[in-house]
């Protein structure tokens, strides 16, 4: 019984080590990676973003808002932290870890849409924060949120369990097999791509459909608010462009904007409403109906920029 004992306990720890072992090259290797959301969370970890005017929201802010064209409009150093798939719990996170490990900015330009506070189950690319556990702070808040489950924390290599793409880009990169690349600049990259209207045509065939909340996430977006305003951050609030079709296929689209209009009143924001400009119209700017084409984000953000200068809702900063 006692040899049986060690020979199960000597196992035990070999498999242990060897667990251990794959976890350590896998989350050193998506260190060295900017493969999807890696490069933008590597960034701010490392403390390398410092930027005075920062993007938030879901694909629709990473897409939509160029970062070239806001640099150039206000001489300064903007930074996209738009994420994919994200609901403003995630979008809160990476704001929180942001503000851990970089300077305030002066500007948040906050995408708003019917996805903000509608959470997500499961969450969406989990593998993007598997390998920041380490950091206290970051994988407090991800608990702390539901993020991600607790024995995602605390048992060797189990986090990686499902993810076979991350245990690929981990190996890949620590062994020197292959860099995975970003192509966005500064947490922007606008697409090429032409208008696909396959899931607009899905989406259509389901009927009309009802923007809602999630009362959770909207304390959790008050919460954001307060938390920018006693740290003398601005922010503004901006409903990014979506195909017209859209708008008339949900119910309630003008509530929606009323609800945001309404909170910035409450809480002395600014709200930019660019949900319905001209360029909605025409299919030629977009590439579905949620998200603008690297055109469209060109011409959106030049008319984003321009008014938040002309109306000094935010002010040139020279870079230092």
């Amino acid at each position: 019984m006692k040899k049986f004992l060690i020979q199960i306990f000597g196992f035990s720890l070999v498999m242990f080590l060897l667990f251990s072992a794959m976890t350590f090259i896998t989350d050193s290797g998506m260190h060295k990676s900017e493969f999807g959301n890696l490069k933008e969370w590597n960034e701010i970890f490392e403390k390398k973003i410092n930027a005075d005017i920062i993007i938030q929201g879901s694909s629709r802010a990473w897409v939509q808002f160029d970062t070239y064209i806001i640099d150039s409009v206000f001489n300064t150093n903007s930074y996209n932290m738009g994420i994919d798939g994200s609901p403003f719990d995630v979008q809160y996170v990476r704001y929180k870890s942001y503000i851990e490990n970089n300077k305030y900015p002066k500007v948040i330009l906050q995408n708003v849409d019917w996805d903000l506070m509608d959470k997500n189950t499961p969450v969406f690319q989990k593998y993007q924060f598997l390998p920041f556990l380490g950091n206290h702070y970051f994988k407090e808040q991800l608990l702390k949120n539901n993020i991600i489950p607790f024995s995602d924390c605390y048992l060797p290599f189990l986090k990686y369990s499902g993810q076979p793409k991350a245990l690929e880009v981990g190996f890949s990169e620590f062994f020197g097999i292959q860099h995975y690349k970003s192509l966005k600049h500064k947490g922007y990259a606008g697409s090429d791509e032409n208008w696909n209207g396959n899931n607009f045509e899905n989406r259509k065939k389901g009927g009309k459909f009802y923007w809602k909340k999630d009362p959770k996430l909207e304390k959790m977006f008050i919460d954001f608010v307060l938390d920018c305003k006693s740290k003398n951050i601005k922010v503004v609030l901006v409903f990014a462009p979506v195909y017209f079709e859209l708008a008339d296929l949900m119910v309630n689209f003008n509530e929606l904007k009323l609800f945001y209009k309404d909170y910035a009143q409450k809480y002395n924001l600014v709200f930019l409403d660019y949900s319905l400009i001209p360029l909605s119209d025409n299919k030629e700017h977009f590439i579905n109906a949620t998200h603008l084409n690297k055109r469209g984000s060109e011409i959106f953000t030049t008319q984003l920029a321009n008014e938040l200068k002309d109306k000094n809702i935010v002010e040139v900063v020279a870079k230092k």
